[in-house]
């Protein structure tokens, strides 16, 4: 039996549905609930938490059925986008915040403080409030509050959606290493590709309230199976001979002996190469990624372009898609 078990919830809100939506998590696992923004993942989250219920289906965590269950007698940690440090009190008393309010003792508060303080290495910062740190020290205290109390599953809704880049990949290593340390279970709400591959033990790609895939990070990288996966992902989506396939952007090559032709849109370079987007015949726009610019395309926007699959030796790499 998987530790966490969401089972067939739905819920019906006024102009949207959370419609059947089911799976499932290893104890010490990070599932990343991955998907547009207004997919539904929040409201996924929120009904697993407690603070929403579901019209219908099954929520087990840790063998206890909590179905109907309030938010506060479930045992989950929240970390929610904005945080929710509370300004008034140094990292110490946020941390802190929860062990009071279920009346621990002060002997052992300071120690489980202090304990999780060394795990999370911000025992400098106890002293320190909120406005005083920054991003990823507050990022850090807010996991310090949640994990303290020993939550059974902690619940993320992306949390670093305000970090840049590279302290959200620093951020993103911080939580896995505590996931494998602590054997902490986790759910982990993102819209970012990057952040719910490389998180995830498992992934949920969830779409208008429906789980459209779910499988490993590898898996789903390389087999996205739908068109709004493949998408999201980050694929160009072509149709060849009335068939529709997925193709990675470093996967086309301009050449004049492509078979495949389009119009220049435009072009711009990003550090590993340069991005390309044309205009298909059939009203398809593709982006296409080449360490050099080709002839083609320096004659400017408007140009001529013709391509073709990029089989690098072998078989073409595209995936058929529905």
């Amino acid at each position: 039996m998987a530790f966490v078990e969401v089972r067939n919830i739905s819920r019906r809100f006024s102009d949207f549905a959370i419609d059947d939506v089911s799976f499932e998590i290893e104890k010490g696992d990070i599932l990343t609930l991955m998907g547009e923004s207004g997919s539904g993942k929040t409201s996924i989250l929120r009904m697993v938490s407690g603070l929403d219920m579901q019209d219908s289906g099954e929520i087990i965590i840790a063998g206890r059925n909590v179905t109907g269950m309030q938010a506060g007698k479930r045992n989950v940690g929240l970390i929610f986008q904005d945080l929710a440090l509370f300004p008034h009190m140094n990292a110490y008393d946020n941390i802190a915040y929860g062990l009071r309010a279920k009346r621990y003792r002060e002997s052992v508060i300071e120690d489980k403080v202090e304990e999780i303080s060394k795990t999370l290495r911000i025992s400098g910062l106890l002293k320190k409030y909120p406005g005083t740190i920054s991003g990823g020290e507050k990022q850090r205290v807010a996991m310090a509050r949640s994990l303290v109390m020993s939550p059974d599953i902690l619940l993320m809704d992306e949390p670093m959606s305000s970090l840049d880049p590279g302290l959200r990949n620093d951020i993103m290593v911080e939580i896995k290493s505590i996931s494998r340390k602590l054997g902490q279970t986790i759910i982990y709400v993102t819209h970012d590709v990057n952040e719910g591959l490389f998180l995830g033990d498992s992934v949920v790609f969830i779409a208008n309230g429906r789980v459209v895939r779910k499988g490993k990070p590898e898996e789903i990288w390389e087999n996205p199976e739908s068109e709004g996966l493949a998408r999201f992902l980050g694929y160009n989506v072509l149709t060849i001979n009335e068939e529709k396939i997925a193709v990675r952007s470093e996967d086309i090559e301009i050449s004049e002996n492509g078979n495949i032709s389009g119009t220049l849109l435009g072009y711009g370079y990003e550090g590993k190469g340069y991005r390309i987007k044309v205009d298909m015949e059939n009203g398809e726009k593709i982006e296409i990624r080449s360490r050099e610019l080709h002839p083609d395309v320096i004659k400017g926007i408007g140009t001529q372009i013709k391509f073709r699959l990029n089989v690098s030796g072998e078989k073409f790499n595209g995936r058929k898609i529905t």
